[in-house]
């Protein structure tokens, strides 16, 4: 079983990777969870070049929380919206189950209505405002 600062180690290692290279090698490299590939897969499909940016990073034993910030451009076809080319800026929340220097699983959240919303896809609440 991996430590807690290993745990933490990989995951920042992995995020630093991620936002330089999503190549099939990169994910490769860090991730045995075809789900959370599958994730990366659209997520870059439909926002190229994303950005990974984590706000807290909390880690017991074997797992590891992110409280994250995408930043990105949509400029490719998402959830079957077409590019808009809009920026957009959402927050989530993902766990890492980690073993054997891979992540083996996880948890995600994200503020898919903002996400939404800034393609244009959903509108926007008047509140909002």
């Amino acid at each position: 079983m991996m430590t807690t600062e290993q745990s933490r180690n990989l995951i920042k290692e992995y995020i630093q990777a991620l936002c330089q290279e999503k190549s099939e090698a990169t994910i490769d490299k860090y991730v045995n969870d075809p789900v959370l590939k599958g994730h990366i897969i659209i997520f870059e499909a439909g926002l190229p070049n994303y950005q990974f940016f984590p706000k807290d990073i909390i880690a017991e034993g074997n797992k590891v929380t992110v409280r994250f910030m995408i930043e990105a451009e949509h400029k490719g076809d998402l959830f079957g919206v077409p590019a808009t080319e809009r920026p957009v800026n959402f927050e989530g929340i993902i766990i890492y189950e980690v073993a054997n220097n891979k992540i083996v699983n996880h948890w995600m959240q994200v503020d898919t209505v903002a996400l939404m919303q800034q393609i244009g896809a959903m509108p926007v609440s008047a509140t909002a405002h």
